[in-house]
């Protein structure tokens, strides 16, 4: 359980964590049910340096080093997935051929636009959310994420049976994700994260079925990608939720 949970904060964060874990199927199977812990971290985190930083600096200034921190916590892992989808999909190609694009490490001109526009639509959200939000709000966000990118990993078929995401379901079986599951239940704490939880399981079962149809099943760029759309369309939620029954 331990060497689970080391290797997931070592894949999923930058924390040095000077420590060689053997791979095996406990290790993976713990690792994956350790997602949503390292989410709650990342939610931990962010809410440590909204509080000491919301009252010294500007809303602007920190909304922006809340994005920056969040994708400088995932060593930018997320993000390349974001971009290598973004490839891929935009080449209007087959799924075999979209499939080579995603494992192209050569970035595009559709990576870098959608990522612009990924992480501007968030900077606004963020920015006109942030002066009337709450803890749990900007706790539950990266928990959500990744506890749904598991959920994700362990439900999706897999678009090839090599890389990231095959590794860890070569040990994990289906029915881990009835774990997972119930670190959920920490999300009916409040209405607002009730509200978050639920658009996420939207979210979830349309990713799910657009990842399937687009790219023949999960692979690690998905799930990559997966993260860093969830996250920006919670935000959004929580800027429809503060603009039209706060406002």
């Amino acid at each position: 359980m331990w060497n689970g949970a080391i290797f997931a904060l070592q894949f999923l964060t930058v924390l040095p964590i000077r420590k060689e874990i053997a791979w095996n199927a406990e290790t993976a199977r713990w690792a994956v049910r350790s997602f949503p812990l390292v989410g709650a971290l990342f939610g931990g985190l962010l809410v440590c340096q909204y509080t000491l930083f919301s009252e010294w600096v500007s809303p602007l200034f920190l909304s922006f080093w809340l994005l920056f921190f969040s994708v400088f916590f995932a060593g930018g892992l997320h993000a390349d997935g974001w971009m290598d989808c973004s490839d891929a999909y935009f080449s209007y190609r087959d799924i075999a051929r979209r499939q080579e694009i995603m494992s192209d490490s050569r970035v595009g001109a559709f990576a870098v636009l959608s990522l612009f526009f990924l992480f501007g639509f968030r900077l606004v959200f963020m920015y006109e959310t942030l002066p009337t939000l709450s803890w749990q709000e900007l706790f539950f966000i990266p928990f959500l994420s990744r506890a749904f990118m598991a959920l994700l990993l362990l439900s999706a078929p897999l678009a090839k049976q090599t890389g990231m995401a095959a590794a860890f379901r070569a040990h994990v079986k289906k029915s881990e994700r009835w774990g997972i599951g119930l670190f959920l239940t920490l999300a009916f704490i409040s209405f607002f994260s009730l509200c978050l939880l639920l658009a996420m399981i939207v979210f979830f079962f349309a990713a799910r079925s657009f990842i399937v149809k687009q790219f023949g099943g999960v692979t690690g760029d998905a799930l990559g990608a997966f993260v860093e759309g969830s996250e920006t369309y919670l935000w959004f939620i929580m800027w429809l939720l503060h603009l039209f029954v706060m406002g």
